[in-house]
């Protein structure tokens, strides 16, 4: 093998920011994993992750085969018997003993090669080392897909409680969005999309998974998103209402809620992803065009856009929406444009938010819905609403 240009320990670089680095970087060559007695070997082409290998039993065609119940152990016994007495590979004398079609046996070489990526996923220790041989074996079948993808799918087959606890083990982290989502070709499914709406750079990974049932199923999906830098850990707390001088205020009066693929290759994203893994950020976020007009308060008769995906709104100079009151938090609320539209969210402030003179915590907005923080009144209006897709 030739020498490493990039090497370095899994425990310290997870595998898929080594991953992401590479694709960033365009790199072409061979990424080398190595875990005990296991190994596993990444190609790049042009920063696309096009195949791999293990010498792990359990990636070999025929028990991943079985393992999908697309054989029996008869018939895998007989191609075993087959390989030993004239030599040969699996794959073709499965077609040559009809077992599999020419095109199930690449669709299933294809499928090998994503449970290993899958599977080193999660190794919890071990090495990496790049070279730039990227000689693919002769009997290689490529894949094309794009990696944040490829790295979402592997977070969603993290079935262990531990193994999530080792990749995210502070559960008082916090979260917040550093992109916006629509520029990822990232697809999610509806859950996933509801759950990233939910990070906002001030609830922790406990408190996210008090959204659900169970927080498994809350770590795979922050991994994922934090594997593919959706996310990102907020270094420092907030500030909050503790040492802010705000003003507490009884309850309102109201006069009356990433891989480079070749343009020809084919796109093995159905072939390799779950299969409720579809929505893009365009399927699940409705186009909305609206507006917050000021009613009261010290910016009375101003019109605020709503243009960006989302705004903090506060008194602190640092919000996208800045409001002068002594009865607004530094931090008040947040405003993001959501499935439905706009959504509210109150940050932890002191004298709360609320609509339509009822206190919320987290809520759709609806056209002429007021909204009072403090002592300003707020009035939501929608200038366009697109209509919901088929």
């Amino acid at each position: 093998m030739a020498d490493a240009v990039l090497r370095g320990e899994i425990a310290a670089f997870r595998l898929p920011d080594v991953l992401t680095l590479l694709s960033n970087a365009r790199k072409s060559g061979t990424l080398v994993l190595q875990h005990g007695e296991r190994q596993a070997s990444f190609f790049f082409e042009e920063g696309a992750l096009v195949f791999a290998s293990s010498n792990q039993e359990q990636f070999r065609l025929g028990s991943i085969l079985l393992r999908k119940k697309k054989i029996t152990p008869e018939q895998r016994g007989r191609i075993d018997e087959l390989m030993q007495r004239d030599g040969g590979r699996f794959g073709a004398l499965a077609v040559q003993e009809h077992v599999l079609t020419a095109e199930q046996l690449r669709d299933f070489l294809k499928v090998q090669v994503s449970e290993i990526v899958f599977d080193a996923f999660v190794w919890n220790g071990g090495t990496f080392a790049f070279v730039r041989d990227a000689t693919l074996p002769p009997y290689a079948v490529t894949i094309a897909i794009d990696l944040p993808n490829l790295i979402m799918e592997g977070a969603r087959r993290i079935e262990e409680w531990e193994q999530c606890v080792a990749l995210l083990p502070d559960k008082s982290v916090v979260f917040r969005v550093v992109a916006t989502p629509r520029d990822e070709k990232i697809t999610l499914t509806a859950e996933e999309w509801k759950l990233l709406f939910l990070i906002n750079g001030q609830r922790t990974l406990e408190e996210l998974c008090e959204s659900s049932d169970e927080p498994l199923p809350v770590y795979r999906v922050v991994y994922g998103l934090y594997a593919n830098k959706l996310i990102e850990e907020v270094r420092g707390a907030r500030a909050t209402d503790e040492g802010d001088a705000t003003v507490r205020q009884g309850e309102p009066r109201f006069g009356s809620e990433a891989t480079v693929q070749d343009e020809e290759a084919h796109d093995d994203t159905s072939l390799l992803l779950s299969s409720d893994g579809r929505l893009s950020y365009s399927d699940v976020v409705r186009p909305t065009l609206a507006q917050l007009r000021v009613e009261s308060g010290e910016l009375a008769g101003r019109v605020i856009p709503l243009a960006e995906p989302e705004y903090l709104i506060g008194r602190h100079r640092d919000n996208g929406i800045q409001i002068p009151d002594i009865g607004v938090s530094g931090f008040h609320a947040r405003i993001y444009r959501g499935p439905d539209g706009f959504t509210l969210e109150d940050l932890k402030s002191r004298n709360g938010t609320w609509i339509n003179g009822t206190r919320i915590y987290h809520a759709t907005l609806t056209n002429g819905d007021r909204v009072h923080l403090g002592q300003t009144d707020l009035v939501y209006e929608v200038l366009f609403n697109a209509p919901v897709s088929s």
